[in-house]
C-alpha cells in the first residue's frame, strides 16, 4: 500500500489535497487506485478493484446473480413482512422449461417496466396457508399464478363450466 496526496483546485479555484491509495485487489491482485480516502480504507478489512471481484467473493452458494436466487431472495423478504414460514434454499429453486398448469414456454428474464411477464418463471405455493418450505413450493408461469392468486375454486369452476357450455351450443 502506498499513500499519495495530490492537490489540485477545485471548480471555484481553492486549493484542496485528494488522497489516493495504490493497492492491491484482495481478490484478483491487480493494483488500483483507491479513492475512498485513508480512513475508510483503514476501517475496511477487504480492498476489491471492482464490483464483479466483490461479488465474486460474497458468492457462497454459487447462486448469486442467477434468477433462481432473485426468485429465493424475493421469497424470503415476503416470508419476513408476512411472518410466514421459510426454509427453502436457492437449490430448491428449479424453473422447468414449461409452465406445468398452462403448458406455455417459461422465459428467464422477461420484464420490462411494467413488470414480469406472463411467461415469466413465478414461485407458487402450493397450498396457501404454509410458508415457503420444502414440499409446498414449484415454479409455473406469471400467468398460472396471478390466476390461481386471483380466483377461488369456485369461481375458477364457474368459468370452467361457462366455457363448456358455450363450447357445446358452438359458440365458441
Amino acid at each position: 500500500m502506498e499513500v499519495v496526496k495530490i492537490k489540485y483546485k477545485d471548480k471555484i479555484g481553492r486549493t484542496t489535497t485528494k488522497t489516493i491509495i495504490k493497492t492491491e485487489c484482495d481478490y484478483c491482485g491487480i493494483k488500483f487506485d483507491y479513492n475512498g480516502g485513508l480512513s475508510h480504507y483503514n476501517r475496511t478489512k477487504n480492498h476489491y478493484c471492482g464490483v464483479d471481484c466483490q461479488k465474486k467473493v460474497n458468492r457462497k452458494h454459487g447462486y448469486s446473480g442467477t434468477y433462481e436466487y432473485d426468485i429465493w431472495c424475493n421469497a424470503s423478504r415476503r416470508a419476513k413482512r408476512k411472518g410466514i414460514e421459510f426454509n427453502i434454499e436457492p437449490s430448491d429453486i428449479v424453473i422447468p422449461d414449461k409452465c406445468l398448469i398452462l403448458n406455455i414456454d417459461l422465459i428467464k428474464n422477461e420484464t420490462d417496466c411494467h413488470g414480469p411477464k406472463d411467461n415469466s418463471p413465478s414461485l407458487d405455493r402450493i397450498n396457501n396457508n404454509e410458508g415457503y418450505i420444502k414440499g409446498n413450493i414449484r415454479i409455473i408461469s406469471n400467468r398460472a399464478n396471478r390466476i390461481k392468486a386471483d380466483s377461488s375454486m369456485d369461481e375458477i369452476e364457474k368459468i370452467y363450466k361457462d366455457y363448456i357450455k358455450l363450447k357445446t351450443d358452438g359458440r365458441i
